[in-house]
């Protein structure tokens, strides 16, 4: 009996052991690198980075994002060879390796998160020669694209978690049923029945959230001459302009509303629209993005929507923390 009670506690002292080295060893990695919205690209020599492999990635990455004033790249890229991929180069955020294997008879990628730094999502494609690289590369792009989308939007958030403005979470679950991570600096504009206005206001710019609900009837209201009628319908009504008659609308002409379904959202099925937004009566005008679900627990349609205004500068990073914020959603338990 005594042998037994003393292998059961070297079992759990093992099994503690190792519990408590995986956790420090998670605990241990660091923050990832890399400026907003950049991919590090290794490749084996500097040839394949200015040949079809590097055409290929600059084409998807670097093409323009949607919905902005001012053209902006989707996503940077910088390069390194795989002599210069030192620890301190591993610790970016968004990696994707070149391998070039004559020996292979196909192209094959393999994917990993958090390997040298947290959070990071690491994208190996291994091919016989550039053009199966490439051919690989194509068809999976739209995925990897997810991955550092989502990779971008966590490390946002793990600036802004730490500067959560409990209140305002409150006052949206309260209102909405679900929170928010919104930081301090943001302040309550309006509050309706349906509808809440956040912004932060500075010298020079506003950033916006917007959050307003209808009753949930069909799938029908998921289209795209619905979600801009809805949006127009609560801008027109609760957001004003700067002059008389003024007024908050939907850029359709020159920018017409792109509508996707959006991916990792956690509200489930989600419809994505980006665009330009306007001030009827005056010149006013930035990008939107914004976030529609059903919320089925309540019977009611909601679109969560973030959008900035800053004259003549760039704004695609300030968009995408607007962004992030949107995908902070978490449901309050009933």
């Amino acid at each position: 009996m005594k042998n037994i009670i003393k292998t059961a506690i070297v079992v759990l002292l093992v099994a503690l052991t190792a519990s408590c080295s995986e956790e420090s060893k998670t605990k241990s990695r660091d923050r990832s690198v890399g400026s907003t919205s950049e991919i590090l690209v290794v490749t084996p020599t500097k040839q394949l980075w200015e040949g079809v492999i590097g055409d290929s990635l600059r084409s998807y990455f670097e093409r323009y994002q949607y919905g902005l004033p001012q053209p902006e790249v989707h996503n940077t890229l910088a390069h390194l060879t795989t002599e210069g991929f030192s620890d301190m180069f591993k610790k970016h955020k968004c990696i994707i390796e070149v391998e070039i294997d004559r020996n292979l008879d196909k192209a094959v990628a393999t994917t990993a998160e958090d390997v040298w730094a947290v959070p990071q999502r690491y994208v190996k494609i291994s091919a016989p020669d550039a053009y199966a690289w490439v051919e690989l590369f194509d068809q999976q792009k739209e995925i990897y694209q997810q991955w550092f989308d989502k990779v971008e939007r966590d490390r946002m958030l793990t600036v802004f978690r730490p500067t959560k403005d409990e209140n305002l979470s409150q006052a949206i679950a309260k209102k909405f049923g679900f929170t928010l991570t919104v930081p301090k600096g943001f302040f309550i504009a309006k509050s309706e029945p349906d509808f809440m206005w956040l912004r932060k206001e500075l010298e020079l710019s506003s950033a916006d959230i917007v959050i307003y609900q209808t009753d949930y009837q069909d799938t029908l209201q998921f289209e795209t001459k619905s979600l801009l009628a809805m949006r127009d319908l609560m801008m027109s009504q609760y957001i004003p302009g700067p002059s008389e008659g003024s007024y908050m609308g939907t850029e359709t002409e020159f920018v017409p509303p792109l509508v996707t379904t959006a991916t990792y959202f956690p509200a489930g099925f989600t419809k994505e629209m980006r665009g330009m937004w306007k001030v009827h009566n005056n010149f006013m005008g930035g990008p939107f993005v914004s976030y529609t679900f059903a919320d089925t627990r309540r019977g009611k349609l909601v679109t969560v929507e973030g959008f900035y205004y800053e004259p003549n500068q760039l704004k695609r990073n300030a968009l995408l923390q607007l962004e992030s914020i949107a995908y902070s959603l978490k449901f309050v338990e009933e």
